[in-house]
């Protein structure tokens, strides 16, 4: 019973450090910011990004996301002058060379 009980608790020891972290930065109004804005997330995190109409998704999704993995964007365009309103991708955060921190 002993021995049954270690196993179960590496199991459970074994997936909660595997899984990763969801890193949500404030609002990315510029190019500028990305760097500053990402500095706490790691590479596998999951990142939930909203970002300003201003900033292109597509380069962000090419140098941020892991695209072997699902990326999923969502577009509030009409409702801009929310605060904290903007575009959403969800991804596999790992960064390209240009964002390293």
């Amino acid at each position: 019973m002993l021995r049954f009980l270690i196993f179960i608790f590496i199991i459970i020891c074994g997936n909660l450090a595997s899984s990763k972290k969801i890193c949500k930065p404030s609002i990315i109004k510029s190019e500028k910011e990305i760097v500053e804005k990402l500095k706490n997330c790691v590479k596998g995190d999951k990142l939930l990004l909203l970002f300003d109409i201003k900033v292109r998704s597509e380069e962000l999704i090419l140098n941020l996301c892991n695209l072997e993995h699902t990326i999923i964007t969502k577009d509030e365009v009409n409702i801009v002058q929310k605060r904290n309103s903007g575009l959403t991708i969800i991804c596999i955060y790992e960064p390209s060379t240009k964002y390293i921190n």
